[in-house]
């Protein structure tokens, strides 16, 4: 299956919009209280999106020039959004969007040591398979329901000399 993930088009933003509120009616919003739902779809409609086009980065994962998977980072250090539809769990495409990201982290070399996310109950599995760590309990902010987490980002060090030094007169 050819994935390709990318920046988000300013055409593609309803599609962005739909995607999220569809995972969130399935997964994530049974967890929250009618004002939770409701600071959530305000959050994600089109209007909001598009005010934090410019300030956050948007990334999609396509499967035959359809938006499968969705990510949006703030500060460039923070998950703000993080959805995969249904049908494409379990095929590593919440994986992919995430390794894109870590490779613009690092390509970049903007000494972003720790990524975060306020995850979702649903998400904590998910985001603990990415290697993502647990710093508090479980808090409520606008009826929104979510787990403090952390990633470190392991940056690769030089390669050190794994030669043995020569010894004069050995053979």
């Amino acid at each position: 299956m050819e994935i390709i993930i990318e920046n988000l088009k300013n055409d593609e933003i309803i599609e962005f919009s739909r995607l999220t509120d569809k995972v969130f009616d399935e997964f994530v919003g049974k967890d929250y209280s009618e004002e939770g739902k409701k600071t959530f779809k305000e959050f994600t409609n089109e209007k909001a999106i598009i005010e934090r086009i410019n300030n956050n980065q948007f990334f999609v994962a396509k499967y035959k020039n359809n938006i499968i998977g969705i990510m949006e980072i703030r500060n460039k250090d923070h998950i703000s959004l993080f959805f995969v539809l249904k049908e494409f769990h379990g095929k590593s495409i919440g994986r992919k969007l995430f390794e894109y990201y870590i490779k613009i982290i690092k390509e970049n070399n903007n000494g972003i040591k720790t990524i975060t996310v306020n995850s979702s109950f649903y998400g904590e599995k998910i985001y603990k398979a990415l290697g993502f760590i647990k710093m508090q309990e479980a808090q409520e902010k606008d009826g929104i329901k979510y787990i403090p987490m952390e990633y470190k980002i392991k940056h690769k060090m030089a390669k050190e000399e794994t030669r043995q030094p020569s010894v004069a007169g050995a053979s």
